[in-house]
């Protein structure tokens, strides 16, 4: 009877206990308000734009924008990102990253290739379509990375009971960006808590995540950061709190698209 059980815990472990797809939902589509106080500088908007297969892997491709609003001064951000991820055993690690900004008489584009067999990252990154770097950099074949896209997504996989409730609370993640190797950390709070936002007039039943970026991002994001993503197989999430260049912003979801979905209400 031991055997039995011990088997059945084993098979347990071993197998998702929630379905990844709730995540990497083909469509979803996440849309957030930056704002700085009462001030809204801009928007953020996330989207899964498609999912593919090999003998080996899942991969799922999903797009981002980011843009400030044409009536605030002197803030002027239009990015958008792409993000090739393939999925293993519960989280996302990049393949294929490419970012675009967009300036008033130029646009930059990035293109990251992680090549875990040949254990290279490929940079290359070109203004106004003039090559201004080409690299290569050895990594270590037992580091799987995270772009500044892929990061949104392996965050909300690995905050799923399968990892947390047993014990993986605390995260060190490999980050390339920059044209750089970096990493995150972050962890989770496990005890739920209320999340308030403007869209939902109850407060809504949220994991908190807190941590600290290494890396300097898109307007000079970097430093101590908090997120709160809805305590459900879904892992939305709702809110966030991030240090940029001109003080702490907030980001609020504002509008979704999602099968399904029925956001928790904090009881």
């Amino acid at each position: 009877m031991k055997k039995i059980i011990l088997i059945l815990f084993l098979l347990l472990l071993s197998y998702p206990l929630f379905s990844n797809d709730k995540i990497l939902e083909v469509g979803e589509e996440l849309n957030y308000t930056v704002y700085y106080g009462f001030i809204k500088l801009g928007e953020v908007k996330f989207k899964i734009t498609g999912k593919s297969k090999d003998d080996k892997k899942e991969y799922y491709t999903s797009v981002a924008s980011i843009k400030s609003f044409d009536a605030i001064p002197l803030v002027n951000i239009n990015y958008i990102f792409e993000s090739i991820m393939y999925f293993e055993k519960n989280e996302v690690h990049s393949v294929k990253f490419t970012a675009t900004e967009f300036k008033e008489k130029s646009i930059t584009n990035i293109y990251y290739t992680f090549d875990y067999d040949e254990e290279v990252i490929e940079t290359l990154k070109e203004v106004d379509g003039n090559k201004e770097i080409e690299s290569k950099i050895s990594i270590n074949s037992k580091k799987m990375y995270q772009d500044g896209l892929s990061l949104y997504y392996n965050a909300r996989l690995q905050s799923l009971p399968e990892k947390i409730n047993f014990g993986k609370t605390r995260f060190n993640v490999p980050v390339y960006i920059n044209e750089k190797e970096s990493s995150v950390k972050y962890s989770f709070n496990v005890k739920p808590e209320s999340a308030d936002i403007d869209m939902f007039n109850f407060g809504v039943k949220c994991i908190k995540v807190a941590g600290v970026a290494d890396f300097v991002g898109v307007f000079g994001l970097t430093g101590e950061f908090a997120g709160w993503f809805t305590d459900d197989d879904y892992r939305v999430p709702v809110k966030a709190k991030f240090n940029v260049t001109i003080g702490s912003i907030t980001l609020e979801l504002t509008s979704y698209k999602k099968k399904n979905w029925k956001i928790p209400a904090y009881q």
